[in-house]
């Protein structure tokens, strides 16, 4: 069997950022289901290693595999991916296979940007890197593979998209084995696939095409029970991108966390719109610590325009709810959406001194690939493909507490400068804290 080696890129600028917080999950569950079809799986993981180019060519010197595949997930590892894939082809000449997120919903401009990738893996890397392996392996024809997008003489060629996997309780537990799990501060824990919601800046859809799948709430928290018992205590991060969006099968999920009584304590994201008072007190019980809610703005108009489908009363209603029950709540505030301006921003800074959150976390947007934001941007010539810095989008100058970049692309679309835009998010981050003490509770 041919022996694999899957790395996820270094991109984080430990300056502003500080050590990479989670395993990436995408990774080991790759490595996982290849181990169990017999192939020889390593994980590189040159971001909680803080890796180099030459230090992921030595590991891989010692390695010696036959096939490497390369996380692409987010936008920023675009430019890592193309250079760790350019290295690769250099020092070992092997196949090279990139996928993810990113690399799915821009397959072909990926291979147009470089001849060292081989193969773009669109979609549920479980699904089709074995297929791909497999045909690599005999020699068989590609064109049956589905999911693959890969260069056949002088043109590209793209097979039709692999389906979704309809029971992801069939998926093995992540390898964590094969992941340096002192390095992470935290774990991140999958309980679903999907969001059900049609955000216009959200690119969960591009994989996932807005298809909920769940996994079973015992296999969920056998997962947790084994990583406290094999790692040691340490808080978990439930990564779903909207943990609530069926209530009753988060209830039945902390049914069973209160049952074993593991005695951790766990976070979350989610949205104001799904929660109730109900709800909040089991997940309290069950040892929720502070929950993230997706807010993005404190302007009925804005968010109408995001397509968030929620309102002020909602958000605000939620709030307290969180906090009458005991939970910490924090929000994310998305700053530079098209028709920003000082008012809105303002509206924001309004909807934090009325629900005094605990926290607050204000970013510059990152249009991302395969949203429908992306496709307007594009469209009305604000964003060229071509011209973007792919991995500057997340990038913070020593000079700046916030994304000098993005603030840059943003303020093409807004009615602020990249200044101001940078300027309203270190505020923002701020604000929790000032109105506390202006204002007290």
């Amino acid at each position: 069997m041919l022996k694999v080696a899957l790395i996820f890129p270094n991109y984080i600028l430990r300056e502003e950022f500080g050590e990479a917080s989670d395993p990436p999950l995408g990774v080991a569950s790759i490595a996982a289901v290849l181990e169990e079809k017999g192939y020889g799986v390593s994980v590189i993981d040159a971001n909680a290693e803080n890796l180099t180019k030459g230090e992921i060519s030595f590991r891989l010197a010692e390695l010696k595999p036959d096939v490497v595949g390369i996380s692409c997930n987010y936008s920023p590892l675009h430019n890592p991916s193309l250079q760790i894939a350019a290295m690769i082809k250099s020092e070992f000449g092997i196949p090279v296979i990139a996928g993810g997120n990113h690399a799915t919903a821009l397959a072909e401009y990926i291979l147009g940007c470089s001849r060292d990738i081989d193969f773009i893996a669109r979609g549920e890397g479980e699904i089709v890197l074995p297929d791909l392996l497999e045909a690599l392996q005999s020699g068989a024809n590609l064109n049956h593979i589905k999911g693959i997008t890969y260069r056949e003489a002088n043109s590209m060629c793209s097979t039709p998209d692999a389906p979704l996997m309809t029971d992801i309780d069939k998926l093995p537990m992540p390898a964590y084995h094969l992941l340096p799990m002192d390095k992470y501060t935290r774990y991140n824990i999958i309980a679903s696939r999907g969001c059900p919601f049609n955000c216009s800046y959200c690119a969960s859809g591009v994989i996932f095409k807005r298809k909920m799948r769940y996994r079973s709430p015992e296999m969920v928290v056998d997962e947790i029970e084994q990583l406290f018992q094999t790692y040691g205590k340490r808080h978990f991060w439930f990564s779903d991108d909207t943990f609530t969006s069926i209530p009753r099968y988060t209830n039945a999920l902390l049914d069973e966390l209160i049952k074993r009584d593991i005695r951790i304590t766990w976070s979350c994201l989610t949205r104001v719109d799904i929660v109730t008072k109900e709800l909040l007190e089991k997940m309290k019980r069950s040892g929720c610590s502070y929950i993230s809610y997706g807010i993005e703005s404190g302007n009925q108009e804005m968010l109408n325009k995001m397509g968030k489908a929620i309102t002020l009363g909602e958000i605000l209603t939620t709030l307290k709810l969180t906090s009458e029950v005991g939970i910490k709540q924090y929000a994310f505030f998305m700053v530079g959406f098209p028709g920003e301006n000082w008012k809105t921003i303002m509206d924001s800074y309004k909807l934090i001194y009325q629900s005094k959150l605990d926290g607050a976390a204000f970013n510059i947007l990152i249009p991302l690939p395969g949203t429908r934001l992306m496709s307007e941007l594009v469209k009305a010539n604000l964003l060229k493909l071509d011209e973007v810095k792919w991995d500057y989008l997340f990038a913070r100058t020593p000079q700046e507490a916030y994304e000098s970049y993005s603030a840059e692309l943003a303020a093409r679309w807004t009615e602020l400068s990249g200044a101001e835009l940078i300027e309203a998010c270190k505020i923002g981050h701020r604000f929790p804290d000032i109105s506390r003490y202006v204002f007290g509770d």
